[in-house]
């Protein structure tokens, strides 16, 4: 009995009989449009393929430039030298952990890895290990090298 009702259902919708208010047929209303060239951050047209600038990449070494500020608390720190000559970066092979794996940080040495870089906050967070723990030996994941990129949009995060 179910299954007649339903089929019946489906086919009055197919066949646009669902309203059996027999009075005179009005159209559907139009929802206001939007232009294209109002959505997203873009000034233009959304189906535009806009050619982003050129970006220079960093081309200083370790110890060339000062450490950068951090855009926000807590904000990972950005890397103030180049970054292509050492990649890639893997569990065995990382050139970052050869230089910042320092205990403290002295006066013109690399900043050192916090704790959290050697703590498993997933299997053992009560330890900190020898090692970066998990993901954390892939350092370019949160830490960018800087460039001479602008801002896409202006930054009011507080």
């Amino acid at each position: 009995m179910k299954r007649i009702a339903i089929l019946s259902l489906a086919a009055l919708l197919a066949a646009g009989c669902a309203n059996t208010n027999p009075g005179p047929a009005t159209a559907p209303r139009a929802a206001p449009s939007t232009p294209d060239t109002g959505l997203g951050l873009v000034t233009g047209s959304v189906f535009d393929v806009p050619t982003p600038p050129a970006v220079k990449a960093n081309e200083s070494g370790p110890g060339e430039q000062p450490v950068l500020p951090r855009p926000y608390a807590l904000a990972p720190p950005r890397v103030p030298h180049a970054v292509a000559d050492f990649l890639p970066i893997t569990r065995t092979q990382n050139a970052c952990v050869d230089c910042h794996a320092v205990t403290e940080r002295k006066k013109g040495e690399p900043t050192p890895l916090p704790p959290s870089h050697y703590t498993d906050y997933r299997h053992a967070p009560d330890r900190v290990g020898r090692q970066p723990a998990g993901a954390r030996h892939v350092c370019v994941s949160c830490h960018v090298p800087k460039t001479d990129a602008p801002d896409l949009v202006e930054n009011r995060f507080r």
